[in-house]
């Protein structure tokens, strides 16, 4: 996988994949509930390609205000 983000609406809410350590990837979505980032499982890393939708990081950002800004941070 390259070292970029992808930016996905899944289930109605932010969810993102990014680089982690050297060759390795983590999935991340926003909990409605807590308004957290919860770690996604490997089969959600699936889904967020199969029932969300890919969207480029404008894209997302219009959507759903921008990680850091109307979004949480990301912890880490």
């Amino acid at each position: 996988m390259q070292n970029k983000t992808f930016y996905f609406e899944w289930e109605g809410g932010p969810a993102i994949i990014r680089p982690s350590d050297p060759g390795f990837v983590e999935g991340l979505y926003l909990s409605s509930k807590t308004n957290k980032w919860i770690p996604a499982n490997v089969l959600q890393y699936g889904d967020f390609y199969d029932n969300g939708d890919l969207m480029s990081k404008g894209e997302f950002d219009k959507k759903f205000g921008g990680i850091g800004k109307k979004l949480p941070k990301i912890p880490g």
